[in-house]
């Protein structure tokens, strides 16, 4: 049975990650911040799943989880645990508190999750690890906003994932940044005509595509690669 790992699985992109890989016969190791009141959750109890309390920014419940999962090979890491703040992104409006928590989530909380599952996704042959992104992030992308905290911590995720395709080939593990598209989430406030299963259904036949030829790269839910 192969084995995903998921942060943010609570709502939205992460639960229907995992609703998905449940539903093809996967374990699911899943993370959200408050597992009591992750309702979603609750509808996919299984054997399969298991739910950890888990808040990235958090190095006590990050170590936590790599505790339990100790010696136990991880297929897919996903980095799915976000934060947007909407009209506050904005010039002029945003603070350094808001700059660092998305820093927090995006960027050190997704590099200490790689760090902490690294031997687990080496184990059995190598696994893949997969950030989600945001065309936001990317310099090359046409469609601009002037989400500042968002944009620039999405940017550095994507180098992010970069130095951790070098620095993880060696055991076999492939990295990779993949953009959702603008997915109708409580996040966005379901302003948009793109499902999270539409999404979500595309990305996983990217994963599913990966190897070591495309470590390190970019590529959006659709499948094309991203200009970042």
């Amino acid at each position: 049975m192969p084995t995903a790992a998921i942060t943010g699985a609570n709502r939205g992109i992460g639960l229907e990650f995992a609703r998905q890989y449940l539903a093809d016969g996967w374990r699911v190791h899943a993370g959200a911040r408050r597992p009591e009141a992750a309702d979603g959750l609750a509808e996919l109890a299984s054997d399969a799943l298991v739910v950890h309390e888990l808040d990235v920014r958090d190095r006590a419940r990050i170590a936590a989880l790599a505790a339990a999962l100790d010696g136990e090979p991880v297929d897919l890491l996903i980095n799915n645990a976000g934060v947007w703040r909407g009209g506050l992104e904005l010039h002029g409006r945003f603070s350094d508190e808001l700059w660092l928590e998305e820093f927090e989530v995006h960027v050190f909380g997704a590099m200490a999750m790689c760090q902490a599952l690294a031997a687990n996704l080496a184990a059995g042959g190598g696994g893949t690890a997969v950030n989600i992104s945001s065309g936001n992030g990317c310099f090359g992308w046409t469609d601009k906003s002037p989400d500042y905290p968002y944009n620039s911590t999405k940017a550095a995720l994507n180098m992010l994932a970069r130095g951790l395709s070098v620095d993880l080939a060696g055991d076999g593990v492939v990295v990779a940044n993949l953009s959702p598209g603008f997915v109708a989430t409580d996040m966005t406030g379901h302003a948009s005509g793109l499902t999270p299963r539409e999404s979500v259904s595309g990305m996983r036949k990217v994963i599913a595509g990966l190897d070591m030829g495309k470590t390190g790269a970019m590529w959006r839910y659709d499948g094309g690669a991203m200009p970042w």
